[in-house]
């Protein structure tokens, strides 16, 4: 993988992990509201499943030091990210009587929002251990790529903010994110 597609690829994962928190504190609102707790359970919630993708990414990218492996994982989260508004439906239908705010709001983001922010946890640290040439670039490398997905992740907060969730709504905007995974990752893969 060149290393502006990998580059590439960080971006676009940062953009789709924070879109996709954005876009997972609108589609709970209708059942839970949009209060300080439903949205310290999306922020906790996406926080433990990074800091678990990373730790699975990590692992795993010493076992598979491959880019077509990485892409075919950003693949297989762009397909569990296009499945939340659809899980969403029968998941939240009738909850808002039957859970409370906080363990309702909880539970939903973490059957909903956790699996594919797991598996776009992993890209970071699997993108240095494909990136890095020395040890001697470790910080350089890690550096970079860091603040390629934080840069992402911005993007993909104001984008979700400002421009998919009051344009298109919000099930199109996980699909948009999920889309926008998929063609960052298919050029990785089809090169296999």
């Amino acid at each position: 993988m060149s290393r502006r597609g990998l580059e590439a690829l960080v971006f676009c994962v940062g953009a789709a992990t924070l879109g996709a928190e954005i876009a997972a504190a609108r589609l709970i609102a209708p059942a839970f509201g949009a209060s300080t707790v439903v949205w310290a359970n999306t922020i906790a919630v996406v926080l433990l499943a990074l800091a678990v993708g990373y730790w699975v990414g990590g692992r795993l990218a010493d076992r598979h030091p491959r880019g077509t492996v990485l892409c075919a994982v950003v693949l297989a989260a762009a397909a569990l990210l296009a499945c939340v508004p659809l899980a969403a439906a029968p998941l939240l239908g009738g909850t808002q009587d039957a859970l409370s705010e906080l363990w309702g709001s909880l539970l939903a983001m973490l059957v909903l929002v956790a699996p594919p922010v797991l598996v776009l946890g992993a890209v970071a640290p699997w993108a240095i251990r494909l990136r890095l040439a020395a040890v001697e670039d470790a910080g350089e490398v890690a550096g970079r790529l860091y603040a390629l997905s934080t840069a992402g992740s911005l993007a993909g907060t104001f984008a979700a903010a400002l421009v998919l969730l009051p344009l298109i709504g919000t099930r199109l905007t996980f699909l948009s994110f999920a889309a926008l995974l998929a063609v960052a990752a298919v050029p990785g893969v089809a090169r296999r």
